[in-house]
């Protein structure tokens, strides 16, 4: 049997520009699309919190293989969705700042950002899925400062 692996408690102040510098990625099997994100530092064996940016231009489809929650911070997005098991319920949300959905594992979701500016979210997904992602600038200088007490 597996020992509990116990998360340790963790927090993240957002700071908009941890966003600014990072490339930009394609989403896999999807050329020509435009996503960058960056980990808040909470990334603990529950949960990896994310700080992610999607772009207008393609739609983005993706399948999860976890439960994730979104809360929006900036611009507007149609998401469509197909729920397990039969992927026979379906439907379609527009979410913008202030927004909050559900996404349950296994479903299907397509993402079509219809703002200019990126769709910009908080993505909570648990169980940790260890996306290999960097820790946020802000993130890495709270760490750093934490380790040097004279700052």
């Amino acid at each position: 049997m597996d020992a509990i692996k116990w998360s340790k408690f963790a927090h993240y102040h957002y700071d908009p520009t941890d966003l600014e510098d990072e490339p930009d990625l394609e989403f896999p099997f999807v050329p020509g699309s435009r996503f960058r994100a960056v980990s808040t530092g909470i990334d603990v064996p529950a949960l990896q919190l994310n700080l992610e940016d999607f772009f207008k231009g393609k739609d983005i489809p993706w399948t999860l293989g976890h439960d994730e929650a979104h809360f929006v911070l900036q611009g507007e997005c149609e998401i469509e969705y197909h729920l397990p098991p039969l992927m026979i319920e379906t439907g379609k949300v527009i979410v913008k700042a202030g927004s909050s959905y559900f996404l349950p594992r296994c479903c299907r979701v397509v993402w079509r950002v219809l703002s200019d500016e990126p769709f910009r979210h908080l993505c909570f997904c648990y169980p940790n899925p260890s996306y290999p992602i960097p820790v946020a600038r802000s993130k890495q200088a709270e760490i750093a400062a934490e380790g040097n007490p004279q700052e």
